[in-house]
């Protein structure tokens, strides 16, 4: 059997010595070289032995099992490595670099020059002093950075300046791992007051470990802006301390323990509650108030209050002054600069503009289709009425989807009504809808090419809590039935919403220079124009500047940041159509194709029509439809009126979805209609039958006193009328005027009238009542009964010839 090839040791190699548990760095094992030399890697003296290379190599066998053994250890185990280095972001840091590798440099280039200084002894001594001699500096550096260069790596990284840990309080590591590499807090000293003479001359309070307890209160309350109850515990400790610089201190402002009766339970301690203030810039305490609570309770010699309990008299020590800088000068080398930043912007204003950036948008996005961001704002333009340009209607809401990937505007909606459900669902619709078919209806003319979106994210939707995205039946609704989830930003959190922000401000910007009605941002300050009075463009205007300005935003490059490395060696500007279009062909898109039906089943909102012979009635307007036709248009009975569920297209009133026996159909105006709304929207239409009720409502109460006039007059003229009336009976001597009919058709010889027949029955008066009551007449005996006869036959024979005729 052939024997083990023994591994030979490298130079920097790092080994673990098993008994201690020390590692070691082999820093000289040149072929030929009966021995191996290695360093101890920590530690501020330099530790090297020296071992026979056969001995070491036995000892770092795999296969020795004894205690004294070395196992060599990966490159990433050493904390010297590159990965495991602290940044040196400094240029003071880097100049020293460069210098302690020119100083060190002769030493380590010379091989024979090198082996002699690792023996140690007087040759070493004599090496390094001529090099520090040349160098002009003191043996003790060189020594350092020998040391530093055989531990660290042997390299040039080994021999870095530490520069930028100089001065600072909390040192950080050298290195991440190690013994000795961790955090120190250094702590000065003070014996009088540190910088330049005041130009005050009292004596100023010198920096104890007491009075930095003291500011460190101070700072919590400068940090958290709740101004509490304004007392500081004082220890016995930190009283003595205290007096050493002060010895009249009072200590008013720390609270005294009250004597109580033996055995009796201490008294509970009351929680002190906040004032309820907003804690505003203008609540929050300062330095100046701070400096001067701190002087109160360290320098405090004599108080005086009167019988209220207000102080009335004050009188403070001459020494031991406490200034603003002081304070500041501990909050800003105590403080970490993030707590610093919060605290100078605001928790809100942090947040936006003062976080640091750990990520970018298209850290997570493959392709496009992967995620849509979809918002609403309120355009800064007025739009007039399209059927009265006289009209003011108000600011448009504009709805925009992008997606995250190519920042293609994949769709947009512009719509009257506030942020709702009905702009979103319209939006998705915008979506799925070809581009080419959906500019030619504002007359712009483009390919399908042009702007190739007609597709749905499979990964959903991503917005910011607006109430028209939290819409959760809604939503459940969409994804139920296309399958598009919705995700929402985190209350505070304005991730990936700059990206559609900043889209509401690029966009417009290309229209707004030639718009007229443009709403600047002195707005709402008092003499600033009425911007409402300059508006000239109707929604449709509106929409055809919209379109193009898109157009444009879709060919015009992103920026000089993020360009894809294939697209710019292949000749591809980096416009959003153009990651569009080759991100379909060489990343994994995530798209789905959903018909204008589906979506408009899943999104157009529900409400309720009337049947009616002219249709089905839906606010002010008739529909119709075969279905319609067929069951709601003849509905009589007892469900004659019961109302019918519809689903509306939310912009134009021209269109609803019916439900059918089979499937839902959709239904169109009908001709039964005095009116119609033409290619107005249907806030325009709502506007429009809102004015028309204003209208009427208005003329009927300006008619009223018309009302008035002949209602009284009317009244007047019928009593007049009735005092002649009576006033002419009286004359004539008759009590009613039926007695003068009476007496008329005597005088005619008339027996009286001719009697009814079929459903033509008369009724009869009291008269023919009280006529009952007499004496019956034999009519049968009266002479002209046969021609009565006749005449009654007569009329009804014609009568059913006029009822057979029609």
């Amino acid at each position: 059997m052939p024997a083990r090839v023994q591994r030979l040791p490298v130079l920097r190699e790092l080994y673990r010595e098993e008994s201690s548990g020390k590692l070691y760095r082999v820093v000289h094992a040149e072929n030929g070289s009966p021995e191996v030399v290695l360093c101890y890697i920590f530690g501020s003296r330099l530790v090297l032995r020296f071992i026979s290379l056969t001995v070491f190599c036995v000892l770092s066998a795999r296969e020795y099992a004894g205690e004294d053994g070395f196992t060599r250890l990966k490159q990433e185990r050493d904390p010297y490595s590159v990965l495991q280095r602290s940044v040196r972001g400094t240029a003071g840091s880097d100049r020293q670099s460069t210098v302690n590798w020119q100083r060190i440099f002769p030493l380590v280039s010379d091989p024979r020059l090198f082996y002699r200084a690792l023996r140690g002894g007087s040759g070493r001594t004599r090496i390094l002093q001529e090099i520090a001699d040349d160098c002009g500096v003191t043996i003790q550096r060189i020594r350092k950075l020998f040391r530093e260069y055989l531990q660290r790596g042997m390299n040039e990284a080994a021999v870095a300046s530490e520069l930028w840990r100089c001065g600072r309080r909390v040192q950080p590591p050298r290195y991440q791992l190690g013994e000795d590499a961790g955090i120190t807090v250094v702590s000065r000293q003070f014996k009088k007051r540190p910088g330049r003479k005041p130009s005050d001359e009292r004596a100023h309070a010198a920096r104890t470990d007491a009075l930095e307890r003291l500011f460190e209160q101070c700072v919590d309350i400068y940090l958290t802006s709740k101004v509490g109850p304004w007392t500081l515990e004082v220890s016995d400790e930190q009283r003595e301390e205290i007096r050493k610089f002060a010895k009249a201190a009072r200590f008013p402002s720390t609270r005294k323990p009250r004597c109580r009766p033996k055995g009796s339970s201490p008294p509970k301690r009351k929680r002190w509650h906040s004032p309820g203030r907003r804690g505003g810039p203008r609540t929050r305490v300062t330095w100046q108030d701070l400096t001067d609570y701190l002087n109160y309770v360290c320098r405090c010699t004599h108080e005086v209050r009167d019988g209220t309990g207000q102080i009335v008299d004050l009188e403070l020590a001459p020494f031991g002054l406490i200034t603003p800088r002081q304070l500041t000068n501990y909050y800003q080398t105590r403080v970490p600069p993030e707590a610093r930043k919060r605290r100078l912007m605001g928790e809100r204003q942090y947040l936006r503009q003062g976080r640091p950036i750990k990520g970018h948008a298209l850290q997570h996005s493959l392709g496009p289709g992967q995620e849509y961001l979809i918002d609403a704002t309120i355009a800064d333009v007025y739009l007039v009425l399209s059927y009265d340009r006289t009209v003011v209607v108000g600011r448009p809401t504009v709805y925009l989807a992008m997606d995250v990937w190519s920042r293609m505007i994949v769709g947009f909606y512009v719509t009257f009504d506030p942020p709702s459900f009905e702009g979103v669902a319209l939006m998705l619709e915008n979506i799925a809808t070809p581009k080419d078919e959906f500019c030619a209806r504002f007359g712009i003319k483009i390919e399908w090419k042009d702007w190739p979106c007609e597709y749905l994210p499979k990964s959903g939707f991503f917005a910011d809590r607006g109430n028209d995205f939290m819409k959760t039946a809604a939503w459940q609704s969409v994804n139920r039935v296309l399958g598009i989830p919705i995700s929402n930003a985190k209350a505070g959190d304005p991730t990936l919403r700059a990206l559609i922000e900043r889209r509401f401000g690029i966009v417009p910007a290309y229209f707004q220079r030639a718009t007229f009605g443009v709403v600047e941002a002195d707005a709402t300050t008092r003499g600033a124009p009425h911007y409402a009075w300059d508006a000239t463009h109707t929604m449709s205007e509106f929409t055809r500047k919209l379109i193009r300005a898109v157009l444009r935003h879709n060919r015009t490059p992103i920026g000089r940041k993020g360009a894809i490395i294939e697209m710019a060696t292949a000749g591809f500007a980096d416009t959003p159509l153009n990651r569009w279009n080759w991100g379909l062909d060489n990343r994994t898109g995530s798209l789905w194709k959903h018909s204008l039906d589906e979506i408009r089943r899943a999104t157009w909102p529900v409400e309720s029509a009337t049947p009616s012979k002219q249709g089905l009635h839906w606010r002010g307007l008739y529909f119709t439809s075969p279905h319609i036709q067929s069951k709601h248009v003849h509905m009589f009975g007892k469900h004659a009126k019961d109302a019918v569920q519809i689903q509306f297209n939310p912009n134009s009133p021209s269109q609803i979805l019916v439900p059918g026996d089979l499937h839902w159909e959709y239904a169109q105006l009908a001709g039964s209609n005095k009116v119609t709304p033409d290619e107005g929207t249907l806030m325009e239409w709502e506007v429009v039958r809102t004015m028309d009720r204003h209208n009427a409502r208005k003329d009927h109460q300006a008619l009223q006193p018309q009302r008035i006039m002949d209602l009284l007059n009317n009244s007047e003229e019928s009593r007049a009328a009735k005092r002649d009336q009576k006033e002419a009976l009286r004359q004539s001597g008759i009590a009613h005027p039926r007695q003068a009919r009476h007496r008329g058709s005597a005088a005619s010889g008339q027996s009286g009238p001719a009697q009814p027949f079929g459903n033509f029955q008369q009724g009869r008066s009291r008269d023919d009542k009280r006529s009952d009551e007499e004496p019956a007449v034999d009519h049968d005996s009266r002479p002209d009964r046969d021609a009565e006869d006749s005449i009654a036959a007569r009329m009804s024979k014609n009568i059913r010839n006029i009822i057979d005729g029609a």
